[in-house]
Formats: structure tokens, C-alpha cells, sequence
């Protein structure tokens, strides 16, 4: 009898720590049922939250020409000439300030002719503006447009060097011109990728250092914001894969961060410019090619080009074929940080030092940037 007992309080003891023992402040984590379902709950209410934050500033953009028609009344022989608004294509962008500066992608824009081109801006709440076209980026496929107003929706910046392959993303964009301000939601799926990136109007664009993720990128997404879940955009998305399913890229915003400052500091787009060809070095081209060093960028001609673009801040400084810039200004120059990255970390007229690994000598150059055109 005292045994049939003392087993039943054992059965009820260990039930009651299985089921109620938060009361004994137990901290077994293989027994915390609850945490995955707080985990998934907390993270719903983080997407959530960025979403909100993020949704007023994304605009659709539908971009037309102005064509003219002329009409001949057959009667008189009078000619009657009437303007018509022409749609030539539609994408996404975002506000990055107050006073209307938008952010999308140079293929977007290109869709009409520059000089007969014209933009419409749909914010979330379904008011419109006619916008300005401020510039086109040289370097990557991004373009910023004004609207005049104040006190307009804007979103926060984030650090796209903070991604890690796995971190949360969410992309909105205009969905196939016709949904606007649709939400996908996935992870980073890869850093640092290299693409060329074609449209249906025959532009392409060469884009380093995307973000890939598995966040769909749809027709019509081009341009607007990826987001990460404290409401911060991080990328601006730009292409999907055509021959694989949930592979979508994004420009890192931090590489946009260039043309954000010249906008609002010079009122126009400026980049510094070295006027070197080039590719980042790995440990198997090293060892392919016999070089000394398997990090730095190896400044090497393509395609009949030269290394050296002539009458470039490069061919002043006597920079040369066969080249590895290892360092600019003590930054060292690897997968993490392009040569492009950093030399756009400076303005048009900085003076920067590179390390030179030319031969077995290590030499120095001073260089004063250009601007791109």
C-alpha cells in the first residue's frame, strides 16, 4: 500500500514539473515548450511593426511619354497637333526625406526617353504628384526624383553591413503595376553577389555586391525598399532570377548612400572616380595567376580595354597594369571591402593613399579623385 502510494506521488510529482514547473522557476530549456511559439509570435509582431513604419513612404512610379499627334482635316488641310501621355513603364521607390526626394532604380526611369519623359508618384494614401528627375547614378542601377511638398512620410536608413547571411528581410513594391505596396517576407540568402540585370526594353546593368535573398522580387518591385525587422531599409530591390524561384537581389543601401548625400548636399549626383579596370582577388585566382598576395584588387584590362583609363585620377598617379591596391587609407581592400565600396566612402576631390603591391615592391600613390560622368 505504501509503495502503490509513493509511486503515485512520484507519477503526479514529475507530471507537475512537466506541466506546471514554472513554479519552481526551473530554467531546463529542453522542456520550455513555449519558446518557439513566443519566438514565432514575437518575430509576427516585429514584421508587423516594420511594415507599418515603412508602408507611407513607398510610392509606385508610372513613368509615360509625351508623344505628339497630328490630325489633317481633309477638307481644309489644317494641321491639328494634341499631346498624349504615353505609359512606357511603372516600378516602385521610396521617400528618403521630408521635402520629397525619392529613391528607385535607373532602369525604372529609363523606360521613356529622358527628354519627353515624365513621372507620376502614387504615395500609400493615394495622393499623387507629378516629380522631377534629379539624376541618374553612373555607378549602379539607382535614380532619385523630387515631388515639392513637406512634411511627407520618409523612411529610416539602415546599415546593410550589418546583414548576415539568415537575417529577416521584407520587400514592398508595386507588384506587376497593379498592386501596389505588396509585402513578401524571407531571409539573406547570400551577400556580395555579381549579376548583369536585363529589362523587357532592352537596358542592362552590371550590379556588384547585391544582396541575394528569398524575399520575392516581383515585376513592378524594381526600386522599392527590403526591409529588416526594426523598420530600417537595408536594400534597394532590383532584379529576380528568371530561371530560379525565390531568388531575388537588392542593391545594399549603404552603397546608395553616395548619391543620398551629393543629392541633398550638391542638389545632383557625384561620384568619385579612380578610372581603374579591375576584379577582386580570392586565394585560387592567387595561386592560379602566382601572385604574391590572394587579397586586394588586381587592376587587369578587359576585353581589349586598358587597365588604366587614360587621363583618369589613376593614370595621373601612375598607377599600372598588373597592380594589387592592397590598402586605401589603411583600409584594407578585400571580399568585405571592394575597392568600389571604399573608394565611394569619399567625395569627388579627396585626396586617398594607396598601398601598391606592384612586382615583390610595396609602393605608395597618392590620388586625387575625379567625378564620374
Amino acid at each position: 500500500m505504501r509503495n502503490t502510494f509513493f509511486r503515485k506521488a512520484v507519477i503526479v510529482f514529475v507530471v507537475f514539473l512537466f506541466l506546471g514547473g514554472v513554479g519552481f522557476n526551473l530554467n531546463w530549456s529542453g522542456f520550455n515548450f513555449g519558446q518557439a511559439g513566443n519566438l514565432q509570435f514575437d518575430e509576427q509582431e516585429a514584421t508587423i511593426r516594420a511594415i507599418k513604419k515603412v508602408l507611407p513612404a513607398v510610392v509606385s512610379i508610372i513613368v509615360y511619354n509625351e508623344e505628339k499627334n497630328v490630325t489633317i482635316d481633309l477638307g481644309t488641310g489644317q494641321h491639328t497637333v494634341t499631346k498624349e501621355k504615353i505609359k512606357k513603364g511603372s516600378g516602385t521607390g521610396f521617400l528618403i526625406s521630408s521635402d520629397g526626394l525619392i529613391l528607385t532604380n535607373k532602369h525604372v526611369i529609363n523606360s521613356a526617353e529622358d527628354e519627353t519623359a515624365g513621372y507620376k508618384i502614387i504615395l500609400n494614401n493615394n495622393k499623387q504628384y507629378y516629380a522631377q528627375l534629379i539624376g541618374k547614378d553612373p555607378l549602379n542601377d539607382l535614380a532619385v526624383l523630387r515631388i515639392f511638398d513637406k512634411d511627407l512620410p520618409h523612411v529610416e536608413l539602415g546599415d546593410s553591413d550589418n546583414l548576415e547571411i539568415g537575417s529577416t528581410v521584407i520587400a514592398i513594391g508595386n507588384v506587376l503595376g497593379l498592386f501596389q505596396n505588396s509585402v513578401t517576407k524571407g531571409i539573406v540568402s547570400g551577400l556580395g553577389r555579381s549579376l548583369e540585370a536585363g529589362d523587357d526594353n532592352g537596358n542592362s546593368e552590371v550590379i556588384n555586391n547585391a544582396i541575394q535573398t528569398d524575399a520575392e522580387i516581383n515585376l513592378g518591385n524594381s526600386g522599392g525598399p527590403l526591409v529588416d525587422l526594426n523598420g530600417q531599409v537595408v536594400g534597394i530591390n532590383v532584379a529576380r532570377a528568371l530561371g530560379g524561384g525565390a531568388i531575388g537581389f537588392a542593391i545594399p543601401v549603404n552603397d546608395a548612400r553616395p548619391v543620398v548625400s551629393s543629392v541633398i548636399e550638391v542638389g545632383r549626383i557625384k561620384r568619385p572616380w579612380l578610372g581603374v579596370r579591375y576584379f577582386m582577388l580570392t586565394p585560387e585566382i592567387a595561386l592560379d595567376r602566382e601572385l604574391s598576395r590572394n587579397e586586394g584588387a588586381l587592376v587587369l584590362g578587359d576585353n581589349g580595354s586598358p587597365a588604366i583609363v587614360p587621363d583618369s585620377p589613376a593614370a595621373e598617379a601612375g598607377l599600372a597594369d598588373g597592380d594589387i591596391i592592397f590598402e586605401i587609407n589603411a583600409i584594407k581592400i578585400n571580399d568585405k571591402n571592394t575597392l568600389l565600396s571604399v573608394v565611394q566612402k569619399y567625395k569627388t576631390g579627396d585626396r586617398i593613399g594607396l598601398k601598391i603591391q606592384r612586382g615583390d615592391k610595396i609602393i605608395i600613390r597618392i590620388v586625387t579623385l575625379g567625378e564620374l560622368k
